[in-house]
């Protein structure tokens, strides 16, 4: 797929020639997958459902005249708002703007219902897949999601690339590089880190936990361990679900959270307990640049539209992190993780990396430095109130 798809509106062409046959009114296969991803950001903006019907087109892909029935059959079935096109070598797509998993059910049964005997019997001993969003997607529940030409109903593990970009090969490749030389040089950084948090609090040194990625596929997430083993999530839940139904900072709970380990909060402001996701940058759950990972249970407070930061992968610094970070708000930060999706570049990667450093640099300063002074006004006031304790005690 193209990587500059999303930043335009969708301009069907008609007529491609795909392997020296041309079919007029079928999408290639690069054409459908761009137009998956338009419709599917249209469906996040109104609402509304999209689904996607897989025709498996077995020996028919083999035998002209066949595969010629089975195109002028689903040309003839689908809507002027639907389209049709190659997903690959053996199988076509018809794309299902507003429509939801049981609409599209019915258009398979429409299909495959027809009477013995007639022209559209090659459609009826296709199989068909069907692939829903948002509610196959959203609530992570993949189960069954289609049927076959009997009315039968078979396993799909994931369908969930249907409405995701493939990921840019040269994306893949700064990964490795970057990744690979940053782990060489922070080796001996991550064993000092890793002896310190061992002396200061029992417990493993790295914090798994599961996060939520790409095409909202879950994976587990590596940290630096900052908090005491096994603590309670109820707080940080809560603080969750009030950021994100209300126009408030992306503020942490670190100054007042009595889970976090002596020394911890250094290690936080410096993001310095955020290296070890360079393991999963390595094993393609994250990208060096991309939007954050979010917790499962932030997930399921997330609108249809806030999905859209699941298109691409997550990074360990994406632009919410370089345009403000824990200034912004929630819709703030999802707005520039669908921002960066549009604008996903080699170049753009390189400018949020190099802008990452200076913003660290700049965010611990700043943390610091408020840190000081909240210490300033609290010996200020103890000292105001022995000075008016001294003043009673004087007086009496």
């Amino acid at each position: 797929m193209r990587e500059n798809a999303g930043r335009c509106a969708w301009k069907p062409i008609l007529g491609q020639t795909r392997r020296r046959r041309k079919w007029q009114g079928i999408y290639t296969e690069r054409e459908l997958q761009e137009l998956v991803i338009y419709e599917r950001a249209r469906a996040d903006r109104t609402g509304h459902s999209l689904s996607l019907v897989v025709a498996h087109l077995n020996g028919a892909s083999e035998n002209a005249r066949e595969l010629a029935q089975v195109i002028d059959s689903l040309s003839r079935s689908i809507r002027t708002t639907d389209h049709l096109g190659w997903l690959d070598r053996k199988q076509l797509g018809v794309v299902l703007p507003l429509t939801s998993h049981a609409g599209a059910v019915r258009f398979v049964e429409t299909l495959t219902g027809g009477s013995p005997g007639r022209k559209d019997d090659v459609v009826q001993e296709l199989s068909f897949t069907i692939h829903s969003y948002p509610d196959r997607w959203i609530d992570g529940q993949h189960g069954k999601n289609g049927g076959n030409g009997n009315g039968e109903e078979r396993e799909r593990p994931d369908s969930t690339e249907n409405f995701t970009r493939e990921v840019p090969r040269w994306k893949r490749a700064l990964d490795i590089a970057g990744a690979s030389l940053g782990l060489v040089i922070l080796m001996p950084l991550f064993a000092v880190i890793a002896l310190y948090i061992k002396l200061v609090s029992p417990g493993p040194i790295l914090f798994r936990q599961e996060r939520v990625g790409l095409a909202r596929r879950p994976f587990t997430f590596y940290k630096f361990r900052t908090m005491h083993h096994r603590n309670d999530v109820l707080g940080h839940t809560h603080h969750l679900k009030d950021l994100i139904n209300s126009e408030k900072p992306m503020t942490k709970l670190d100054d007042t959270d009595s889970r976090i380990i002596p020394g911890g909060r250094i290690l936080r402001k410096l993001s310095v307990d955020e290296f070890p996701q360079i393991i999963n940058i390595l094993k393609g759950d994250m990208s060096m640049v991309g939007p954050r990972p979010c917790i499962p249970y932030e997930a399921d407070e997330y609108l249809q539209w806030h999905a859209g930061r699941f298109s691409v992968l997550p990074g360990l610094t994406g632009l919410w992190q370089v345009s403000g970070k824990n200034k912004l708000s929630f819709q703030e930060m999802i707005r520039l993780d669908i921002a960066y999706e549009n604008k996903m570049s080699l170049w753009f990667d390189l400018w949020i990396v190099l802008r990452t450093f200076p913003t660290l640099v700049g965010l611990a300063v700043e943390g610091f430095g408020n840190r000081m002074r909240r210490r300033r006004e609290r010996l200020s006031g103890d000292n105001s109130r022995q000075t008016s304790g001294d003043s009673k005690v004087a007086a009496s």
